[in-house]
């Protein structure tokens, strides 16, 4: 009877045994599924991580080439700026050079002025003395009155006559 006794008690710990092993199968299933999800969670953070440094490679690249077109478009406007300043120092010399002229052109006038306005004060006075000579011709003169010329010599020189007009001539 012994061993019929025996049996159901090795029975039970052989159970007892297959359910710890079950038991700690199910235990290390588990724990397996935990590391199989934390190395999938790994590897998505990895891959995020792979595809967050390649954008930020590509940003990286796209904005070195902005900054590579932004100074290659700084050195032609500085070129181009220095072409516009060289014509810039051209036309500066040229407008200073008009200005000198335009001084020197200046002075000529004003020299030109005060040389008219001489010359018009001299055409005053010999205006002046012109008609003071007309009206002296005009004005019969006393000495004439006392020439008495042939008229042969007034036939000779007729200007006598315009000058004295009141001469009288004389019979020869």
């Amino acid at each position: 009877m012994e061993r019929k006794s025996c049996s159901p008690l090795l029975l039970c710990l052989l159970i007892l045994v297959i359910m710890g092993l079950v038991g700690y199968i199910h235990f290390k299933k588990e724990l397996v599924n935990k590391l199989t999800n934390k190395v999938e969670f790994s590897e998505a953070g990895v891959r995020e991580k792979d595809l967050d440094a390649n954008d930020y490679g590509l940003a990286v690249e796209h904005t070195q080439k902005e900054f590579d077109n932004a100074d290659k478009e700084v050195k032609e406007l500085q070129d181009e700026v220095g072409k516009l300043n060289s014509a810039k120092e051209e036309k500066d010399k040229e407008v200073k050079a008009c200005q000198d002229s335009v001084a020197g052109l200046n002075n000529d006038v004003a020299a030109m002025e005060k040389e008219k306005s001489d010359t018009d004060g001299k055409k005053t006075k010999w205006n002046e003395d012109i008609n003071s000579l007309k009206q002296k011709l005009q004005d019969q003169s006393p000495v004439c009155a006392y020439f008495k010329i042939s008229e042969e010599v007034l036939k000779k020189d007729p200007t006598i006559k315009e000058l004295c007009p009141q001469i009288h001539t004389v019979v020869q």
